[in-house]
């Protein structure tokens, strides 16, 4: 296996992925009660194979930081896992799983819709998108050779392109309450302050 391989697969992933999060794409298979349960475990089984590819490359270095820089990375590390954890309250992960769908079905209920409004509290506050912020702030700051470059590359584009389609479906669903949210508010670098705020 080469990084070649390895870059093709990792694309046709990424392009997998969106391509199920569409639901004018997926029609009325994206409102029944299974489909987000089965879009995260398909993602995360698709993740195995890379793991393989990536064990039969040859690793070329592309960057081994000294003591003092390994500290700093480990750091901004833990920063990004932190800011993944405060994050995570931002949203109601159980529906983002799809475990409160699967609930709701096993006890005859209707099944679960997330409300109409537009959160800006918590994470949301200092960055529009704080869960790929976080996962950017742990892919760079980790000694990497040319391999995890590759992948840093590409999911980094993934990561822009991804949540450039979110905004314009945002935009459609709550209009000029997201485009005012958007002047406030940075997409991926978090900036604290009074003018965030409503």
């Amino acid at each position: 296996m080469t990084e070649l391989h390895l870059s093709i697969y990792l694309i046709l992933y990424c392009l997998l992925h969106s391509l199920l999060a569409e639901k004018k794409l997926m029609g009325r298979l994206y409102d029944n009660w299974w489909f987000r349960f089965f879009y995260v475990c398909q993602s995360l089984i698709l993740l195995i194979p890379v793991g393989f590819i990536y064990s039969g490359i040859d690793h070329k270095p592309f960057f081994t930081p000294m003591f003092i820089s390994r500290i700093i990375l480990w750091m901004i590390t833990f920063y990004g896992i932190g800011f993944g954890i405060i994050a995570a309250k931002s949203y109601d992960n159980m529906f983002f799983l799809g475990i409160s769908q699967i609930k709701a079905h096993l006890r005859g209920e209707k099944l679960p819709v997330q409300p109409k409004k537009l959160k800006t509290e918590g994470a949301l506050a200092v960055v529009r998108h704080p869960y790929y912020t976080a996962a950017l702030l742990i892919i760079w700051s980790r000694p990497m050779n040319r391999t995890d470059l590759i992948i840093n590359l590409i999911l980094t584009a993934y990561f822009i392109l991804g949540y450039k389609n979110e905004e314009r479906k945002l935009i459609e669903e709550f209009g000029q309450e997201y485009v005012d949210y958007k002047k406030r508010v940075p997409a991926l670098i978090p900036r604290f302050g009074a003018k965030n705020a409503k």
